[in-house]
């Protein structure tokens, strides 16, 4: 490529040397951490190329994998960061056609904001960059929200009187004429101005063109655009790869030129400023509070302030040294956390991620570290944040102050607990003062077979009798109370015998006596069916029953005993009262016909039997 003499422009010297002497914005004096809050400012963040900032993703190590992309810090004032790509990150023609054009009508603007060609000139009738542009590739929504648009002054070509257009408002855009002269931008002159090319760029990047890279220690330099029109109108400025300024420009259509681009970030928009590489990864921190290490490099990432988050903290409270408290409108996800920093005076001392939600809403709890008294100067906070590893940005809610009230420790208020009966369903509550949540354990003896402890609640159904003796314990952050209890669990009766359904056989004017033998029983009472249906029988109340002058029409008649005691009642089987028969042999005293008359009292006892099966079947109606 060849390059036209460089020329320095004493106007602009005069302008860079006056910009130079001025005083700098005043900030806050840097902590010395390696998380440092922004609140608007960034006081460990050095202008003139004393700091840099990882911000975003584009292609670098090859066109297939995205890597965290690094911009130099030229300054820091205003609430702006003014960031420069430390490397050449793209290879794109200044202009697609070559014929006049400022930076105003240039696809290179176009094509770094997403415009649509309506903005350019380029080709026929313009280029459309709206789905294909650096702007959406490099940055994620959020990021390209704290991106600041920008008042970009196109001065005009000093030396050669050439117009610079329009002045335009953009996120993205390349570095002026005077701005590359700015030596409180580049404070090493042309040596500050070195850019390498990435791999990426080295293989021609987007054009897949080939670059002059020039050597130097292993370190591949080029020569970048400016966005300053050179002699004539159809020329570019830019940067020579040993850092030189070529006012003169090159032809606005070449291809083998890199893109350094530049942006405003608002300082607003960022929570955090942390060490790019352990800042937030430090041992310890993403499992709770860790201290947060002295910090003197120069590389940095941000998390961002999201503000569609609606993280909210309550019911804070501390027993110990351990604190908790209820959230809600957390996000949850792969990378989501409730996070927490410890601040003393403005210093963040410490940094964890204690939790990774898996609702928006829940409990949470920290300890705090050994020595770390909360107080009006040393502050605790929560927050939800996407964490997404070293050089990402990382995005989150805004800090909720956590000022917990002390946590009372329980004492047990229940004193005895209710007794209960086999087969029926228990429940009964404890009760105890103290800060919730109280967390309910059964710590020696064992709940009656059936009943289990759950919350506050001891419930279910006890299947077996007896009194069974236990240690309950109520707990909290504060401390623990201990209390030794007792449930009786009663019996209902249980009727020993008769186990099935009887059928009586009782001849005319005879009598019978029908009996059962139960445990645990209080009363009885005796119940006929005469076929109306089963009814009590007065004064029928004890473990037998006897019935006199038995009659034919009592043929058929049931019975059963009711068994009752305080826990419940048991029915007994059913008991079938059937008339006896009696077979009569012919008078003089022949057997021939015995066979058949045993043939026909056999078939008769078949039917009873039958009958009988079947009015066991039938209970009480």
């Amino acid at each position: 490529m060849q390059h036209s003499v460089k020329r320095w422009s004493g106007v602009l010297l005069a302008v860079c040397m006056v910009m130079a002497m001025l005083p700098t914005v005043a900030l806050a004096a840097d902590t010395g951490k390696a998380i440092q809050l922004v609140g608007g400012s960034a006081a460990n963040i050095g202008g003139g190329q004393a700091d840099n900032v990882f911000f975003g993703n584009y292609f670098q190590s090859n066109s297939t994998t995205k890597d965290p992309v690094k911009w130099r810090v030229l300054s820091n004032a205003g609430g702006q960061l003014f960031l420069l790509a430390d490397q050449n990150l793209e290879v794109f023609q200044y202009h697609t056609e070559q014929e006049s054009v400022t930076w105003e009508t240039s696809t290179m603007r176009s094509w770094l904001n997403g415009y649509d060609a309506s903005k350019n000139t380029g080709g026929t009738g313009g280029i459309n960059y709206t789905n294909d542009n650096f702007l959406d590739a490099a940055f994620s929504d959020r990021e390209q929200a704290a991106i600041a648009v920008t008042n970009v002054v196109n001065d005009d070509n000093l030396d050669y009187g050439i117009d610079g257009g329009k002045d335009t408002t953009d996120r993205i855009f390349l570095l002026s004429i005077s701005e590359a002269y700015n030596r409180s931008y580049f404070p090493n002159g042309y040596k500050s101005r070195y850019a390498a090319n990435t791999l990426y760029v080295a293989d021609g990047g987007r054009l897949g063109t080939y670059m002059n890279s020039e050597e130097d220690c292993g370190t591949y330099l080029d020569n970048w655009w400016l966005r300053s029109p050179g002699y004539n109108d159809g020329r570019a400025a830019f940067i020579e790869e040993d850092g030189g300024e070529v006012v003169e420009g090159e032809l606005v259509d070449n291809k083998s030129s890199a893109v350094r681009p530049a942006f405003n970030l608002n300082l607003s928009s960022v929570l955090f400023t942390s060490a790019a590489d352990s800042g937030k990864s430090a041992s310890g921190m993403d499992n709770g509070l860790a201290a947060v290490a002295a910090y003197s490099g120069k590389d940095w990432k941000l998390t961002l302030l999201d503000s569609a988050r609606t993280f909210a903290v309550s019911d804070e409270m501390q027993g110990g040294n351990t604190v908790t408290f209820s959230y809600s409108g957390a996000q949850t996800g792969p990378k989501e956390y409730l996070s927490a920093v410890i601040v003393e005076g403005d210093a963040v001392a410490y940094y964890g991620r204690i939790l990774k939600p898996s609702s928006a809403s829940g409990t949470a709890s920290l300890t705090l570290p050994e020595g770390v008294t909360l107080s009006g100067t040393t502050k605790l906070y929560v927050f939800n944040e996407q964490y997404n590893g070293d050089r990402q940005t990382d995005y989150a809610s805004a800090l909720r102050q956590v000022t917990p009230a002390a946590v009372q420790a329980p004492s047990i208020t229940t004193t005895a607990l209710t007794g209960g009966a086999t087969d029926d369903a228990y429940s009964q509550t404890l009760a105890a003062t103290g800060t919730a949540p109280i967390i309910w354990t059964i710590t020696s003896g064992s709940l009656p077979d059936g009943l289990a402890l759950s919350g506050d609640t001891i419930s279910g159904t006890p299947t077996a009798a007896g009194t069974f003796t236990f240690v309950v314990q109520a707990a909290n952050a504060a401390g623990s109370d201990l209390r030794e209890l007792s449930i009786v669990i009663h019996s209902a009766p249980v009727i020993i015998g008769p186990d099935d359904d009887e059928d009586i056989l009782v001849t005319e004017g005879g009598s019978v006596t029908l009996r059962v033998s139960a445990r645990d029983a209080l009363s009885f009472q005796w119940y006929v069916d005469d076929g109306s249906g089963f009814k009590a029988i007065p004064g029928a109340t004890a473990a037998s029953y006897t019935i006199m002058d038995f009659k034919p029409e009592d043929d058929g008649d049931r019975y059963y005993c009711l068994v009752t005691n305080t826990y419940g009642s048991e029915a007994s089987s059913i008991f079938t009262l059937k008339a006896s028969k009696s077979v009569n042999l012919p008078a003089t005293g022949d057997s021939s016909q015995m066979g058949l008359w045993i043939g026909l009292a056999m078939l008769s006892f078949a039917g009873l039997a039958t009958c009988a099966a079947l009015w066991r079947r039938k209970r009480i109606s």
